[in-house]
């Protein structure tokens, strides 16, 4: 688009002048011969770049400037000044102009200034956008889902994203933990800062001080220049500092001076550097079970561990599935130019009776690959690569003994369930217990449908749970059979 320039100066032959030249540039004039013609120019005209003369009638060039950054903050103004004063060209800048021109002036000189005064300025709108479509992307309601679980976590992390205190995010591989860390940074205090992230795991020892905390040139070999740190770099930001149960306990203990003491000191260097960043961490390991064995450190852990934020794995919001897939199936539809209309009856049935150990990273992979091999149609159950469930799984030994029999019992029904399309009837037949001892279980165990089948067969069936008092099938633990 076509910039628009302001020339303000009381000498016709300049105005004129400067007005052909940056014409035959390609710029858009508009002239003034005074200060107040020039306001009055601004208020009708949006303006990109203004010239203004120092001396003009009405009203100086120094009041217009004044003015200007006042009301129309976004104009780059160049000072025109006569040979001589540049001292007063010198006030200007530090009142708000871009930038000067002495008289006479070189109109090259001229044109290199406008130039890289609109190109310093769509970058600072670029950054700005940038810094909107981060803040958009990663803010709490870019993460999906409506579950109790996950709500109770947002909870959480929204009073925490106003502080500067240290968190420990826990959970699962592939749960969202940096997701939620993105989000205490972009909905936070820290959010005009930088998030830097930092895999602990992918650290080599010898590395891991210089790439944390810098170096400085000379200090090793190899070391051809001073290095920021990590840490430096995310100062007034916030560093995430991931799967931090990988780093050697050699670094350990500079890691707490680092946030203890809020400064670091770059390998060969003698003066500390001061960092003022929020740290947050993540890990899949149970720290507490590290700190008995030693492999880390407790002072380190308690320093780190101010608030703790448990993310719950998928298999523990079911209810989520349904909004995710559908946010993935938009997602990569678009970018894979593979527009999909969604999932089938039994592919959402497929996908709520999953045991997902990979997750959401996991849930977002099987769609992906769906998306990839679909026709254009809904997504079906054979589209679905699952990982088949086997018997020393990591996600099906977690708990105590009641615990793995309940999970055990809930995967059972819901695979009943799958097999017999929902059907309440057939499946409390086929598992040989009562239907009101099927629907009593299935709340206990938070068995649900998403396509509101569950509630409808629920109101056809009043009595129920009046039945379920006399069913022998009542009690707790495994289901019981008619005939146990």
């Amino acid at each position: 688009m076509q910039k628009r320039v302001l020339v303000a100066d009381d000498e016709s032959t300049i105005r004129e002048t400067l007005a052909n030249v940056l014409s035959e540039a390609g710029y858009k004039v508009t002239t003034a011969a005074d200060g107040l013609q020039a306001l009055e120019v601004m208020s009708k005209t949006d303006i990109d770049v203004a010239l203004l003369d120092v001396r003009m009638p009405e009203m100086d060039g120094m009041e217009v400037l004044a003015r200007i950054r006042q009301t129309y903050p976004t104009i780059q103004v160049i000072i025109i000044t006569a040979f001589g004063t540049v001292e007063s060209a010198v006030q200007a800048v530090k009142l708000g102009a871009s930038d000067y021109v002495t008289k006479p002036f070189v109109f090259d000189d001229i044109l290199i200034k406008i130039e890289r005064l609109l190109d310093m300025r769509d970058l600072a709108d670029d950054k700005r956008f940038l810094l909107s479509e981060l803040e958009s992307r990663h803010r709490f309601d870019g993460i999906i889902g409506t579950s109790a679980a996950l709500q109770e976590v947002l909870g959480m992390v929204r009073r925490l994203a106003q502080t500067r205190s240290s968190a420990l995010i826990s959970g699962e591989s592939g749960t969202g933990k940096e997701l939620i860390a993105r989000a205490i940074h972009y909905s936070g205090i820290t959010k005009e800062g930088r998030f830097v992230a930092i895999n602990c795991s992918a650290l080599p020892e010898s590395l891991a001080e210089s790439e944390l905390f810098g170096h400085k040139r000379g200090a090793f070999t190899g070391a051809a220049r001073d290095k920021p740190g990590l840490f430096t770099l995310g100062d007034g930001g916030t560093v995430f500092l991931d799967e931090i149960g990988s780093t050697p306990l050699s670094i350990q203990a500079k890691l707490l001076r680092a946030i203890e003491e809020k400064q670091v000191l770059p390998i060969g260097s003698t003066e500390a550097v001061v960092v003022n960043a929020r740290i947050l961490c993540a890990t899949n390991r149970d720290l507490l079970k590290e700190v008995e064995t030693g492999a880390f450190r407790q002072d380190l852990y308690y320093r780190l561990n101010v608030v703790e934020v448990n993310v719950p794995p998928l298999r523990q919001r079911r209810e989520d599935i349904p909004q995710l897939a559908a946010h993935f199936i938009t997602k990569y539809g678009r970018e894979l130019n593979k527009p999909c209309s969604g999932l089938s009856n039994r592919a959402m049935q497929a996908m709520m009776a999953y045991h997902w150990p990979g997750n959401v990273r996991e849930l977002e992979n099987v769609i992906e690959r769906a998306i990839i091999f679909s026709d254009g149609g809904p997504i079906g159950e054979s589209d679905l690569a699952f990982v088949p469930q086997q018997a020393g799984d990591p996600g099906s030994w977690q708990g105590d003994l009641k615990a793995a029999l309940r999970a055990f019992e809930k995967q059972y029904i819901l695979q009943a369930l799958h097999t017999h399309d929902f059907d309440k009837h057939i499946t409390a037949r086929t598992l040989n217990v009562g239907l009101s001892s099927l629907y009593r279980k299935m709340d206990q165990l938070g068995i649900t449908r998403g396509d509101g089948r569950y509630e409808s067969d629920r109101a056809a069936s009043p009595s129920a749970d009046a039945a379920g008092a006399a069913d022998a099938g009542g009690g707790g633990g495994l289901l019981k059979t008619n005939g146990s």
